[in-house]
């Protein structure tokens, strides 16, 4: 068996970055359950990875496909705040939005290219 590349293990390890990324103001509100759930559900879609199981891969460029989009149909609608809550641009969440898209789309890049494919069929 051919050792696990050290992208793998740090996609494997981290690609839950981009997901959890949001504005402080957002998080405030979550129910502490849900972000435990993601954590774990992305804990076992690293072991899969790890174990080289090609729907693993499938499913990380899935879930990282639909972070972008999500972030982008997202932002779109609320990128400039409301007068009633100030006005302006919401500059927290363009930030937060921007480097969530830039790390999925770093994590989307590793994890297609040919070599992580050959890795992941063997």
């Amino acid at each position: 068996m051919k050792k696990t590349p050290f992208g793998l293990i740090f996609v494997a390890v981290f690609q839950f970055i981009p997901i959890f990324l949001m504005p402080i103001s957002t998080l405030k509100v979550l129910n502490p359950a849900i972000p435990s759930v993601i954590a774990a559900l992305f804990a076992v879609l690293g072991v899969f990875l790890l174990l080289r199981r090609g729907w693993s891969r499938v499913a990380s460029i899935f879930l990282q496909g639909m972070n972008i989009l999500a972030r982008i149909l997202i932002g779109l609608n609320n990128v400039v705040r409301p007068a009633e809550a100030g006005g302006g641009l919401n500059v927290e969440m363009i930030a937060t939005f921007a480097v969530s898209i830039v790390l999925s789309a770093l994590v989307l890049f590793y994890i297609d290219q040919p070599d992580v494919q050959v890795l992941m069929q063997s």
